[in-house]
């Protein structure tokens, strides 16, 4: 792993909405306390998830057309919003040109699709709202949010589950650094929808009611959660000259894929190796490893194996957390989650202990059960799909050479 760094691309504003909190220091604060989310959800099952009680779009952004927008659209467009204000650029002259847009979103789209279809068969044609068929394309969020804010560069949407936001994250990256656009935001939500959670819970997925927690030998399914994050992508001077102070730099990102499930930890194995290559270190350098296990038990052990091969020796000493424990699978906003919590850490804030776990199911690695302060500089974030996708990043504290 001694391969040239590439250069570097810094974080430059954050938007964060979780309901543990709407700003990444109340959300940290939170995760190190070890606060959870889950409640009582009121759906057609019994489920136990992470959801926004009194969510208002109007809070944070005003944006002609929210009305019709569904829930995780106005979530990202709040997030975009709280992003780009964090990191300076909102009404300053920026030019749209060179803001552009990568979004997060499988399942963005989907409440949407099935509104309009269900409208069709119900009502007919004539009584459906057509607002809703462009509505209801998969990449219709991310458009939405490229219109709301001007954003001319590019409109880009990944839709691969669990590991979209962490690829998200690499090819924003990689569209700054290529000179494609001098601002990125980087944005992943996920709304619940009754439909989702009825077909996981019928797939058997779902951990009953208060029984979810992650790399626990009594780990029986995940859980899902809320959530929206934006992130603001930039070259570290351009951003200095305006006076921003990046939060963290995306030194790494890799992408493989295992074609079958028993696959999952060496894929993964791969990713990670990559993106540390990318960047530059070793794995006895990181500080944290922010793993994207989610409670179901074959998954949870791909991630472990994946982990125990690429630290060795190391694997007794860095730190491991898992922050859907507090927060459940907010799938296409995991990674993007599990990076801002890594770049809170970086900055001083304690590592977030993986709630409720007293057994851990595969020992070797040091899973955090408290909160830790973490005094080496580079996070290593792991996120899979259920298709086989494997993704891999890593955030630095400081910048590399170019």
């Amino acid at each position: 792993m001694s391969a040239k760094p590439a250069a570097v691309v810094a974080v430059t504003g954050v938007g964060i909405l979780t309901p543990l909190g709407d700003s990444l220091a109340s959300v940290a604060e939170a995760l190190a306390a070890g606060r959870s989310a889950m409640a009582a959800v009121a759906t057609p099952v019994p489920f136990a998830g992470s959801r926004f009680a009194d969510f208002d779009a109007t809070r944070y952004a005003n944006v002609r057309g929210m009305r019709i927008y569904n829930r995780t659209t106005r979530l990202g467009i709040c997030a975009t919003r709280l992003a780009l204000a964090d990191a300076g650029l909102i009404d300053t002259g920026f030019p749209p040109e060179q803001l552009g847009v990568v979004m997060s979103s499988t399942y963005g789209h989907l409440d949407t699709l099935i509104e309009y279809d269900r409208s069709l068969v119900t009502n007919g044609p004539a009584r459906t709202n057509p607002a809703l068929m462009p509505l209801a394309i998969p990449s219709a969020p991310g458009a939405v949010i490229a219109l709301s804010f001007g954003a001319k560069a590019c409109s880009i949407t990944l839709a691969n589950g669990g590991a979209s936001s962490l690829d998200a994250l690499g090819l924003g990256a990689r569209i700054v650094r290529d000179g494609r656009a001098a601002a990125v935001v980087v944005v992943a939500a996920f709304g619940l929808f009754d439909e989702l959670i009825l077909s996981l819970a019928r797939a058997g997925q779902l951990a009953p009611a208060g029984e979810f927690r992650i790399f626990d030998r009594r780990s029986q399914g995940t859980a899902l959660g809320e959530a929206a994050v934006a992130f603001v992508l930039e070259s570290p001077a351009p951003a200095a000259a305006r006076g921003r102070k990046p939060g963290a730099f995306v030194t790494g990102q890799a992408s493989t894929f295992a074609a079958n499930p028993a696959g999952t930890d060496e894929a993964l194995t791969r990713a990670c190796q990559q993106a540390l290559g990318q960047a530059a270190i070793e794995p006895a350098q990181l500080g944290l490893v922010s793993s994207g296990a989610n409670g179901l038990p074959a998954g949870d052990a791909a991630e472990a194996r994946a982990l125990l091969a690429l630290l060795g020796d190391a694997a007794a000493k860095t730190a491991v957390t898992a922050i859907k424990s507090a927060l459940g699978d907010t799938v296409d906003a995991s990674g993007l989650l599990a990076a801002a919590s890594a770049l809170a850490t970086l900055a001083g804030s304690p590592a977030p202990p993986i709630a409720g776990l007293d057994a851990p199911s595969l020992p070797g690695l040091r899973y955090l059960t408290g909160p830790e302060p973490v005094t080496q500089g580079h996070a290593l974030l792991t996120a899979t799909s259920r298709t086989g996708a494997c993704s891999a990043l890593v955030l630095s504290k400081d910048a590399r050479a170019d």
